[in-house]
């Protein structure tokens, strides 16, 4: 009899020391920084009527999907991947309900990354397209959770739960009498193989595709951009704008980046698998396979990252939410505020003053911007950002309009806002 093998069902273990810890802190970390960021970023959306605007709220669809990632499809992945046999008992509806939530949460992050790079691509692209509105947002975000439904459904269908009694001799040394397995039990022998093939495609090759050929159409609408009205802009306006496109391609660049690399060994080691007869699944192909699956769920930490931390408005709503935090930490150890405390407070409250500015007071801005793009220092015909920027400045007002206007209307950057063309 081997030990080993008697050790793993007597303990329920697939993977031993040290991996079996090892595998227990690196996914601990992923949970912990995912779960805060996405957690930040629907904080946000949520606390401030300003930050629930249409295109904000594909932000937030795409926040909870990564919660979901992080909450669910990571601890109950890492269950399966240490267990030796299905370690949530005998209910059939767990087993197929687990199977389908992991892969719901998967589809509805990627889609939802293809529909904020799509919909980013409208804006720059084509701005004098009709806006999208709230109502047309919620509809897009049903349909999003419906299809990613209906492509996970297969689990659903064809997860079954199969119970083993265990021999007697077995079951004298502690093993349980009753183990059950959570497997697919597909129609057709390769079933497996070929839904493996249809989530490549629809999880990883069409919106990488997407998502890549939405970003280079932004890049080069960004970039006629700047040759045309470069010959209008002084010298220190021109540096400042080839700072603001080398910022803009970069996070272009690193979404498309990262994205691919994300997604693209999980998808692989999943046809590998498939391709494996189930007696080669040993501890060092669970191990690997651990390791795509982090690296795959890695996007829920970036993903606060990329469309949060690195747009202006949301970083500042982190940095007040940051604040708060800490001034109630300090309140809670030392019964008192701080000066930097009471600065913060301040600061807070100058911040809503002007994002309490209104949507008509923002187009009586541009309005008036347009009428006056020239400013008589000199400055490049920039269109209704850097007006309305000027025109703040001249009556003494801090020149935050552009991130009002990338706040309530652009899911971009506000360097986006005053590169694209008015």
């Amino acid at each position: 009899m081997d030990p080993v093998l008697m050790d793993q069902y007597l303990h329920n273990r697939s993977i031993g020391s040290p991996w079996y810890h090892l595998l227990i802190a690196m996914y601990g970390v992923l949970i912990v920084f995912g779960a805060m960021g996405n957690i930040m970023v629907v904080i946000a959306v949520l606390r401030k009527p300003i930050m629930r605007t249409a295109r904000n709220l594909f932000i937030l669809n795409l926040a909870i999907s990564d919660l979901l990632l992080c909450l669910v499809t990571m601890p109950l992945t890492l269950m399966e991947l240490l267990s030796k046999f299905w370690p949530y008992g005998s209910c059939a509806t767990l087993c197929k309900t687990i199977a389908t939530l992991q892969a719901l949460s998967i589809f509805v992050s990627t889609i939802s990354i293809t529909a904020i790079a799509f919909d980013r691509y409208q804006v720059i692209v084509y701005p004098t397209r009709d806006s999208l509105q709230f109502v047309g947002a919620v509809t897009i975000l049903v349909g999003i959770w419906t299809l990613a439904l209906i492509l996970a459904s297969p689990l659903f269908i064809y997860k079954q739960l199969i119970n083993m009694d265990m021999p007697l001799v077995l079951q004298k040394f502690g093993v349980p009498h009753r183990i059950s397995y959570c497997i697919e039990d597909w129609p057709l022998s390769d079933g497996r193989f070929y839904y493996s093939i249809f989530s490549l495609c629809v999880q990883y090759l069409v919106p990488i595709v997407i998502v890549s050929i939405a970003y280079f159409g932004i890049y080069n609408k960004l970039k006629s951009r700047i040759t045309v009205v470069a010959v209008q802009c002084s010298s220190q306006r021109k540096t400042e704008r080839g700072r603001r496109m080398q910022r803009t391609n970069r996070l272009l660049i690193s979404i498309a980046i990262i994205f691919g690399v994300s997604w693209l060994p999980l998808n692989f080691i999943n046809l590998y698998a498939d391709m494996q007869r189930p007696s080669a699944v040993t501890q060092r192909m669970l191990v690997a396979y651990a390791i795509c699956h982090m690296i795959g769920m890695s996007s829920a930490c970036s993903n606060p990252l990329l469309y949060g931390w690195l747009n202006d408005n949301f970083r500042k709503e982190f940095q007040e939410l940051l604040c708060r935090c800490s001034e109630s930490t300090n309140v809670a150890l030392h019964g008192h505020t701080t000066g930097s405390n009471v600065q913060a407070a301040a600061t807070r409250r100058r911040r809503k003053h002007e994002a309490d500015l209104s949507k008509g007071e923002l187009q009586l801005l541009g309005k008036s911007a347009k009428r006056g793009m020239a400013t008589s220092d000199g400055d490049c015909l920039g269109g209704v950002s850097f007006a309305a920027t000027d025109f703040n400045i001249r009556n003494g007002t801090r020149s935050a309009v552009t991130e009002s206007v990338a706040l309530t209307e652009n899911p971009m950057p506000s360097e986006l806002i005053i590169l694209a063309p008015p």
